[in-house]
């Protein structure tokens, strides 16, 4: 499937939590086949626009749609992969039995489930650390192990909450080569960041303050 068939539209979306307005009045149409940056001051609201593009939170107004081939491809959720800030992971589970355990439970079969994560820790330079429990790993290995479980899903959507932030500048190119190279795969591929070499990476950015967009109001995104 071509980069151009995957689109995520955005009408007038609106998050209300804690009785005020995080997200107000958002909209926005992504396309597969290219990396989309996401920036703001803190409090912005981006990781909440980030669970609401993965489809990890419904929106309190508005409208969420995924078409793929030109037609209403269903919930977000089930195609998209998001890497969290604070990583999501499971303890008292090894990091490949974390990779593991989201496509266990989207059925996928046994063979492929281990050629998938065997490639998403190796990818992510953990193959070495595959067996260790979670909670022994350093923050940036389980960021990685986070990057290496959403990768492994081979998502339509690939959302990342901050994946760079707890990284050294080797891991910081790996991660950022495995997210671009997703992106180019067609899938919608969106990184939320505050530095400047991850949004460089990116082949837009659009900005968000106090809930809502700056520029640009729109982004289409277009495999060239």
């Amino acid at each position: 499937m071509s980069a151009a068939e995957t689109s995520l539209r955005l009408e007038h979306v609106g998050v209300d939590l804690g009785g005020r307005a995080v997200l107000d009045d958002v909209s926005l149409t992504l396309r597969g086949g290219e990396a989309v940056g996401l920036t703001g001051p803190s409090g912005s609201g981006k990781t909440v626009l980030c669970l609401v593009l993965a489809g990890a939170l419904e929106p309190t107004r508005g409208s969420l749609r995924l078409e793929v081939g030109g037609r209403a491809g269903g919930p977000v959720a089930p195609v998209a992969g998001l890497v969290l800030q604070v990583h999501g992971l499971v303890e008292g589970l090894s990091a490949e039995e974390n990779v593991a355990l989201p496509l266990q439970a989207h059925g996928v079969e046994r063979h492929e489930v281990v050629r998938r994560v065997a490639q998403a820790l190796r990818d992510v330079d953990l193959e070495r650390h595959a067996a260790r429990p979670v909670e022994e790993l350093s923050g940036g290995e389980r960021q990685r192990v986070g990057i290496a479980r959403a990768l492994a899903a081979e998502p339509l959507v690939l959302v990342a909450d901050e994946p760079t932030a707890e990284l050294d500048s080797g891991n910081r190119e790996r991660v950022l080569r495995l997210l671009t190279a997703r992106a180019h795969d067609g899938a919608i591929v969106v990184i939320a960041s505050d530095d400047p070499e991850v949004l460089s990476a990116c082949a837009q950015v659009v900005v968000l303050d106090r809930g809502r967009l700056l520029v640009p109001p729109s982004a289409r995104i277009v495999a060239g």
